[in-house]
């Protein structure tokens, strides 16, 4: 079989830039090992303009001109849009099936008579958010359990069909790959001493949403408040074609927050590495933190971090409210600092470890051979459907509303995910504290003016169950 694939990321051939290519690669290689052809297209980075091949099967063709680097990839002229679409056209002819890693080609006439299949790897970056909406996907992939809920309650309520069309499967992690290894190499090639030297793990893009002022601000209490002067964090630099000019701001900013606060030379900015030496830098860490806000729909480090045997505190964002069990992962709610530093210090005092259940579950929840098996399945035995028929919704008084799972109180306060802000709800928390759904007729029965609830629909608090 044929399969044409799509990755709007540039794609290299000895280095992974991060979680959507690492799957993407997982994938490709499973199905080549199977014996299909496969064809990957993906944007046209400077370090690289020829094909490669990725493994045995799989060839990469970086030809597509989009916009680089991020953000805004569509930014480009009608005429190298148009040098997109045939160069996409011209791999689809004679294609069985067409793969769309992350929903961000927006050009469903392109694939019309092909079998389609679409994963969403986020639900925040806007191609994405697009593709969901606009797409004519035959089958959709979720990588978990919070993206596929997001996409039902946005698209799917207007294409009460989508969900018959919906798989959810989890990001795997390779387990063979991702174990703890002895991480003295690298420690050596980095000049740290893991023995005598607390080390933290920031193994992030430098972009904003990814934690990195959180973790300043951690740094700092550490430091000034517990007097950890011992510290040592590891920042990856990012790879040089792919940094935009918002992140190059935004690095800047960071760097002088770092010398407002005098912890500057706490820091360590390393290489971008390798998948395969991923694990001796997670093996090599004390805590790897996830403090950020951006809305993620899997989150792979926090983790191949818990995998590799190093515990991860993560922010109560996205799927990490949910993924995994409170009692496996330290959580913590957004921007909370000094809960931060306490997961911290019960970790580096030896009060929490990555035990086995942890690991059980790791090994249940995200089991690579069942993901890579459940694409090869889904992109191999899908059928050209009729496109989804969209339909306009229609509410009455009665209709029951649920908390939107982009949301989640605390107390009397709303924290919702795409505002990344903590808000005060005290009458919505009363309500969904009664019941699970509630409606206009029950809130207005309760005393709730039809201005709060319009307000609660405005802010996309609740939506239609």
């Amino acid at each position: 079989m044929k399969i044409v694939m799509f990755s709007i990321n540039p794609l290299f051939p000895k280095v992974v830039t991060g979680g959507a290519s690492k799957h993407l690669y997982y994938i490709a290689q499973h199905l080549g090992s199977l014996g299909h052809e496969v064809q990957i297209l993906c944007a046209k980075p400077d370090e690289v303009s020829a094909p490669f091949t990725w493994v045995d099967h799989v060839s990469v063709f970086p030809v597509l001109p989009f916009h680089l680097p991020f953000p805004q990839p569509y930014a480009v002229s009608g005429a190298d849009l148009a040098l997109i679409v045939e160069r996409t056209a011209n791999a689809l002819v004679g294609a069985d099936r067409f793969y769309i890693h992350d929903g961000e080609f927006l050009l469903p006439d392109v694939y019309a008579e092909i079998p389609t299949i679409a994963s969403f790897r986020d639900n925040i970056y806007p191609e994405s958010v697009l593709g969901s909406f606009i797409g004519k996907f035959d089958e959709v992939i979720c990588v978990s359990e919070y993206s596929a809920e997001v996409i039902e309650h946005t698209v799917g309520r207007f294409y009460p069909d989508l969900r018959s069309r919906m798989h959810q499967v989890n990001n795997g992690i390779d387990f063979d790959v991702f174990s703890p290894v002895d991480p003295a190499d690298l420690a050596d090639e980095l000049g740290l001493d893991p023995q005598n030297e607390t080390i933290l793990l920031h193994p992030h893009r430098p972009e904003p949403g990814k934690g990195l002022p959180e973790t300043i601000q951690v740094v700092n209490r550490l430091v000034h408040q517990h007097g950890i002067t011992n510290l040592k964090v590891l920042v990856p630099e990012w790879i040089r074609s792919m940094v935009s000019s918002g992140e190059s701001q935004f690095y800047e900013e960071m760097m002088r927050l770092m010398q407002d606060l005098g912890v500057r030379e706490y820091f360590r900015f390393i290489h971008w590495m390798p998948l395969q030496r991923m694990p001796a830098l997670y093996s090599l860490g004390d805590v790897t933190l996830c403090l950020g806000n951006v809305v993620e729909a899997f989150g792979n480090v926090a983790y191949e971090s818990l995998a590799c045997g190093t515990p991860s505190v993560v922010a109560k964002v996205g799927v990490h409210r949910t993924l995994m069990p409170d009692d496996l992962i330290d959580k913590v709610n957004y921007g909370d600092i000094e809960a931060a530093v306490e997961c911290v210090l019960t970790v580096l005092n030896g009060d929490r470890k990555v035990t086995q259940e942890t690991r059980n579950f790791l090994k249940e929840t995200m089991n690579f051979e069942r993901q890579v098996n459940a694409y090869a399945e889904i992109i191999t035995q899908c059928k050209k459907r009729e496109p989804l028929r969209f339909s306009t919704p229609k509410y009455d008084s009665t209709a029951p509303y649920i908390l939107a799972p982009w949301c989640y109180l605390n107390g009397d306060r709303i924290y919702h995910d795409f505002r990344g802000i903590f808000e005060p709800a005290k009458a919505l928390a009363v309500l969904l504290r009664q019941s699970d759904a509630i409606s206009r007729q029950e809130a207005s029965d309760a005393g709730i003016p039809s201005e709060t609830w319009e307000t609660w629909i405005e802010r996309t608090y609740i939506v239609p169950k």
